[in-house]
């Protein structure tokens, strides 16, 4: 993007920034040259996967101050980066000999996540798994019965079906259909309900019993000839059915967040060649208060108030998302005490539901130039989860005419472990006075000196920021400095001022420790397989994929397996 400015001098230069678009947050995904104005992709795109398109605005600020915004919107081209893929992969159906050509016997499916021609998926038959009884619809992937079954019955009829999409990839695993051909009328297994609907905690252990499905032979009882199996609705696996008794357990760790539902189709099958009854099961993942509120966009803000803004106002609302549902997601928020002036004056107050944060007090830049408000955010779950935010609120003096930098606050991000005495950030002000030649003052850089700004340098004369000390993200991830600007000469000095975040980003430095070197276990005897009693636990400083555990038996022992998610031992299933 391009801006023009008619001004001259350090007036015209103009820089750009990203901000947010209607409704969305700064997209990580991009960002833009501070002084070419080009944007650029930050990471790997997959419109598959992710968004399908983006909006964003463009603000270009002059050595003034002055701004102009534009509105970008990016939208991802489809490429063909899928293949088809079966879900199920077997299919198995029961058919009378008596059936009628043209019957529908069962229909395949494969997705294809690519749009258009991309993702249009044609079927065929593979040679040596096709069947002079049945045709394949190539469109709809629908099998349907072309001739009579006659002398066909007490056997299974095996095919093998491919996907191809329409940019030629195709599936890696084709499809195969068991059609068993039963003499006479079809009599399968009947479930006692024709649904069932179970609920399960998300935090339950791997081999917890969810539920069980039960199905009675064609004379009415139940018979041990019956074999269940899951045949659709959970392609991750995170169940399994038990192929006898027909109890539903957990195969996966579970989170409501990612997955609160889902619906599996149930088959039992008996008699030889089988018949198949079938049955559908809704699963409900019940939350649990495992989610802290995140604000949004970030954890730390500055604005800039005139003193002259009127009591009442609304000055900043707190925008802020808990994933968990219910009311373990509902939020309140609170301020802290640091919304009162240096003479102890409420100068700020919040509405608790809303996150409006309001003036209630005189502002003066001489008595408080800047407040610091610490908002804290709870959950309404037990045990209750809070996050804090820190917002940053600078006082501008009426008729100030003090040097103004080209951004407000500034935004950096640090490795912990810099090298001292790194550049990392220039910042840059223009004066409003001129000299008596017309030209600029010349300004002088420094930071307010506080906690914060201790490991932290920056050149008088050039604005360059530099590290001081070590960074390490594990003792402070975040820094909030006041870089000031200062012109003119004698009592005429005036000062501007504006923010610099700095937040530390992790690197993998820490080692995971056990919480116990030794840890020792009692299980009782004829317990069922999957069952949980016992748990080791390690915790690492680190964040992220850095900071994520598995978990692993260095002498594995075939009585005992342990969660490689959770560190819970349990009696294989």
């Amino acid at each position: 993007v391009t801006a023009t400015d008619a001004d001259s001098g350090s007036f015209g230069s103009i820089s750009y920034s990203l901000g947010s678009g209607i409704n969305s947050a700064v997209p990580s995904q991009f960002s833009v040259g501070k002084e070419t104005g080009q944007i650029c992709t930050n990471v790997a795109l997959d419109r598959d996967q992710g968004p399908t398109s983006y909006d964003f605005t463009v603000t270009a600020v002059d050595g003034g101050g002055l701004n102009s915004v534009a509105y970008v919107r990016v939208d991802l081209l489809d490429i063909n980066d899928n293949r088809p893929v079966f879900y199920p992969v077997s299919y198995a159906v029961s058919l009378s000999s008596q059936s009628a050509p043209g019957t529908s016997v069962v229909k395949v499916t494969a997705l294809d996540p690519d749009t258009g021609e991309n993702g249009r998926v044609t079927y065929q038959t593979v040679s040596g798994g096709n069947s002079p009884f049945f045709t394949l619809n190539k469109d709809t992937g629908v099998i349907s019965l072309s001739r009579s079954l006659h002398g066909k019955a007490n056997t299974v009829i095996p095919m093998v079906v491919s996907a191809q999409d329409g940019g030629g990839l195709a599936a890696l695993v084709n499809a195969r259909v068991n059609i068993s051909v039963v003499a006479g009328l079809v009599a399968p297994p009947v479930f006692e309900h024709s649904q069932y609907s179970f609920t399960v905690s998300e935090d339950v252990l791997r081999g917890t019993e969810v539920g069980v499905v039960q199905a009675l032979s064609k004379n009415g009882g139940p018979s041990k000839d019956i074999m269940y199996t899951i045949s659709s609705g959970d392609p991750a696996g995170y169940f399994t059915v038990d192929p006898e008794s027909g109890a539903l357990r957990t195969s996966l760790p579970l989170d409501h967040e990612a997955q609160p539902s889902l619906t599996l189709d149930l088959q039992a099958r008996s008699g030889s060649p089988p018949a198949f009854g079938q049955t559908r099961v809704h699963i409900t993942i019940q939350d649990i208060n495992d989610n802290a509120p995140v604000f949004l966009p970030s954890s730390s803000e500055s604005l800039l108030l005139p003193e002259n803004t009127g009591m009442g106002t609304v000055v900043y609302r707190v925008q802020a998302q808990d994933r968990d549902s219910g009311i373990n997601g509902q939020m309140t928020f609170d301020l802290s005490s640091t919304a009162t002036s240096s003479g102890g004056q409420i100068t700020f107050s919040m509405e608790r539901s809303t996150g409006e944060i309001r003036l209630v007090g005189g502002l003066s830049y001489d008595v408080t130039p800047r407040y610091d408000l610490t908002v804290t955010a709870k959950d309404g779950g037990a045990p209750q989860l809070s996050s804090t935010m820190m917002l940053v609120v600078h006082v501008q003096a009426e008729n100030h005419h003090g040097p103004v930098f080209d951004t407000l606050t500034y935004r950096v991000e640090l490795r912990e472990n810099t090298p001292i005495s790194t550049c990392f950030l220039q910042v840059r002000a223009l004066s409003r006075d001129t000299t008596s030649s017309g030209s600029s003052s010349p300004l002088t850089y420094h930071l307010r000196p506080d906690g914060d700004a201790a490991g932290f340098g920056i050149a008088v004369d050039s604005g360059w920021l530099f590290v001081k000390s070590a960074l390490d993200r594990e003792v402070k991830d975040m820094y909030m400095l006041m870089v000031l600007a200062t012109g003119g000469h004698g009592q005429l000095k005036k000062t501007g001022s504006a923010t610099v975040r700095v937040s530390v980003t992790d690197e993998n430095d820490n080692s995971p420790r056990l919480t116990q070197e030794r840890a020792f276990l009692a299980v009782r005897e004829n317990l069922p397989a999957g069952s949980g009693f016992g748990r080791v636990s390690a915790t690492d400083r680190d964040m992220g994929l850095n900071g994520r555990l598995s978990y692993k038996l260095l002498h594995p022992d075939r009585h005992f397996q342990i969660n490689s998610h959770t560190g819970v031992r349990s009696v294989p299933v």
